[in-house]
């Protein structure tokens, strides 16, 4: 749910981090981000001066507090809204320091960020909040987040994916706990993948390992049923942008290396020719956006979906038809697909309190302990290798069959300031294509031009 309409909000984000960057926020002083001497008295708080800690928490995922009132069944949870608020509850009535989590903000995912970029602005955010890989180094960087030691608060990181690892920590420091990872799957409507002579003898799909095997299957889909191979959110949409920078990072290339761009690559030429390609041929086209791309594909009118994670709990209990869903193929030459991720962080307080920081810590702990439950209840991949290999999370629909995604497949987009302005430029150039014809080098290297401007 969260993945999904990133387009809509990449101007107020950009917009917000440029003016966070260039004002006084009355936090992120500098005195607890990245301060030894502030985690040394966070890991001192003592159980004791935890009891009956209140705490604010903003967060994305929707509004349920009426319909989940008083629940503390976490077998209740069916959505990702359910599940954070049954998660809020079961902590507020159960956690031994009687610590309660007031939420003070934060519903749909459109306005997440323009409120929580006001409420740094004007120096009272919440005690713990959500964020997204992307954006954490802007946050870090202006030192408006705490940093701490998992390990010296019994958070088990040594369990988390690698990947997850890697998400929380900038500059050496860690900063997040890791809640969740969501990615793009291939969602698979076996009838019409079966009408084409794609499905094998133990009923999977037969998923294409090069592009002229993508071809060919596009090829079928088409002559055999006269439906296009994919559905993809293209118009105002990121999905096709999430297919291009999953072919570049299939070709073990990147659109920032080393801090500088590099966009006008030949990788990443490769990846948008493939697309045209598919666009050429008609086995996707470019006119629907995210919703039309579901429709369509529900509507049986197409043999694969290209969305994420977070749709497949709904189609494995709606559709109408034969359906599965597959890791997103390896085209290019190494195993790779877009992804991100939601963590929890904890924003730089006016009075640095260090009781209020550890009660946080106290209920990101405790989240992270129930990553199976969320991901369970959303689809969203859990960050931690224990959950993705027991057997209730690969009992719940379809996870046994994007395990290869949850474990090493995932690839998060580079961590750089701004990065939803940087990805914006290039997506603006990539829509010049394909909207308006314009030619794929030029493109391209318009896009250079600007991302290494906006680097600079």
């Amino acid at each position: 749910m969260n993945g999904k309409r990133i387009p809509a909000v990449l101007a107020t984000v950009a917009a917000a981090s440029m003016l966070l960057a260039g004002c006084g926020t009355g936090t992120g002083t500098g005195t607890a981000a990245g301060d030894d001497d502030m985690t040394a008295k966070i890991e001192a708080v003592t159980d004791e001066q935890l009891k009956g800690t209140s705490i604010t928490m903003s967060r994305m995922f929707g509004d349920c507090e009426e319909t989940t009132k008083g629940v503390t069944d976490l077998a209740m949870a069916a959505s990702e809204c359910e599940a954070i608020q049954i998660l809020t509850n079961k902590f507020n009535a159960e956690n031994e320091h009687g610590i309660s989590v007031e939420r003070l903000g934060g519903a749909d995912w459109n306005s997440y960020y323009d409120a929580f970029n006001a409420s740094i602005a004007g120096g009272e955010p919440a005690n713990i909040a959500n964020l997204h890989d992307y954006a954490l180094s802007d946050y870090a960087r202006r030192a408006q987040l705490v940093s701490f030691d998992p390990a010296a608060l019994d958070i088990d990181m040594d369990d988390a994916t690698e990947q997850a690892q890697n998400s929380v920590t900038y500059d050496d420091k860690t900063f997040a706990v890791p809640f969740d990872s969501h990615a793009i799957l291939a969602h698979v409507n076996t009838d019409v993948l079966g009408a084409a002579g794609y499905m094998d003898a133990d009923g999977r799909p037969v998923m294409p390992t090069n592009a002229d095997e993508l071809m060919a299957m596009g090829q079928a889909v088409k002559e055999k049923t006269g439906k296009p191979l994919m559905s993809v959110g293209f118009a105002n949409d990121d999905m096709a942008w999430r297919m291009f920078y999953s072919f570049v990072r299939q070709q073990g290339s990147d659109l920032i290396v080393d801090g500088e761009a590099n966009v006008d690559s030949a990788e990443a030429k490769a990846a948008m020719e493939l697309l045209q390609e598919l666009i050429d041929n008609g086995y996707i086209h470019t006119k629907a956006d995210y919703s039309g791309s579901i429709e369509e594909w529900k509507n049986g009118e197409s043999a694969i979906l290209v969305n994420g994670t977070w749709g497949v709990n709904e189609y494995a209990s709606t559709a109408t038809f034969g359906y599965t869903v597959t890791d997103f193929p390896t085209i290019m030459d190494e195993a790779a697909v877009w992804a991100s991720s939601h963590m929890w962080v904890l924003p730089v307080q006016k009075d640095n309190d260090p009781v209020k920081y550890r009660a946080s810590l106290e209920f990101a702990s405790f989240l992270y302990e129930n990553t199976s439950v969320w991901a369970t209840a959303t689809g969203h991949i859990a960050p931690r290798v224990s959950v993705v290999e027991s057997a209730e999370y690969q009992n719940a629909p379809e996870r046994a069959n994007y395990t290869d995604t949850a474990l090493e497949n995932i690839s998060f987009v580079p961590q750089v300031e701004n990065w939803t302005a940087i990805k914006s430029l290039i997506h603006k150039q990539l829509e010049e294509v394909w909207f308006n014809g314009k030619d794929l080098d030029s493109a391209l290297t318009e896009a250079q031009q600007r991302v290494g401007q906006e680097l600079k």
